[in-house]
């Protein structure tokens, strides 16, 4: 008589914890560099409207 295995074992679980996991760390250092990168962008954003104010009030 041959016993079928059914369902996942302990270490095929374990496996799958550690890709979901390393997944989601992954996503996150992702949105971590999304937000510096957005971030900067509206400080340039900022400087240029800054300086073009200061231009055109410099003007006569």
């Amino acid at each position: 008589m041959q016993v079928t295995q059914r369902g996942m074992t302990l270490l095929e679980t374990l496996l799958a914890m550690v890709v979901i996991a390393v997944g989601m760390f992954a996503a996150a250092a992702l949105h971590m560099q999304a937000l510096q990168a957005t971030h900067d962008a509206r400080q340039q954003v900022q400087a240029v409207l800054a300086s073009a104010s200061a231009h055109e009030q410099a003007l006569p």
